[in-house]
């Protein structure tokens, strides 16, 4: 048996909200467990959704959970409610943020675990971020989900960020099948690199939006993105096994 989804209310994120400042001082208190059930700091959640005490060994298995968990909702009722995802957050903190050798925990900034509605912040929520990025691209995006539930790495971060990127599924798909290994299941070394090197992110990101002045790239696969990349990208495709 799992617990019932419940949604934090403004008490309880504030209190959320303070042991998330207190990690920052350099604290080492236990999670807040009584917020997610205490009447005064939640509520119940209109919909009945149990969530399990699993573990997660990448962000893609949680997003994969949540997704499937969260179907049976009306999506209006899910998308950015900040009480839910905050919620969420709070019951898996162990693995969001989680205990580092000398006994810290290192959350960053509050948007990480609290949602936040305004899209330059929302998609940085490590659980919502990645629900909304399979429900957008499912298993075409393995590429935004490298790495723990913990992280959102380079990928995510400079794609999603992109309003005009995230939505789109051919450039998307596109993105990971040039810097994605499949056979070892994570991206490829140097992909990321943050100087605009020939044929990594952040040309793709360059050329991409260039060839959006064109190109209805929102009616392209992630195929016929790649041949559209100027020869730069010729030894990312050669790996991808692309021509």
């Amino acid at each position: 048996m799992g617990d019932l989804v419940r949604i934090l209310t403004d008490e309880g994120i504030r209190s959320f909200r303070e042991y998330l400042a207190s990690l920052r001082a350099g604290a080492s208190d236990n999670p807040p467990w009584e917020l997610l059930s205490d009447f005064r700091s939640s509520a119940n959640f209109d919909f009945n959704v149990e969530v399990e005490d699993l573990e997660f060994s990448t962000g893609l298995d949680a997003a994969k959970y949540l997704y499937e968990i969260l179907s049976t909702v009306e999506y209006s009722r899910v998308d950015q409610n900040v009480g839910l995802w905050s919620w969420l957050s709070l019951k898996y903190i162990d693995q969001l943020c989680p205990v580092r050798r000398n006994g810290s925990r290192r959350p960053g900034q509050d948007y990480r675990f609290i949602l936040e509605p305004e899209f330059r912040y929302y998609y940085r929520h490590l659980l919502f971020g990645a629900y909304t990025v399979f429900r957008l691209h499912g298993s075409k995006a393995p590429l935004l989900f490298d790495g723990p539930p913990s992280e959102m790495n380079k990928f995510r971060l400079e794609l999603a960020c992109r309003q005009g990127f995230i939505t789109n599924k051919g450039i998307i798909e596109a993105a990971s099948l040039l810097y994605y290994d499949t056979q070892r299941g994570r991206a490829k070394p140097g992909a990321a690199a943050t100087t605009r090197k020939p044929g990594t992110l952040f040309r793709f990101i360059d050329v991409v939006q260039q060839l959006d002045l064109t190109y209805d790239l929102h009616s392209m696969t992630g195929e016929q993105v790649l041949n559209l990349l100027p020869k730069e990208f010729d030894e990312w495709r050669r790996e991808a096994g692309r021509p």
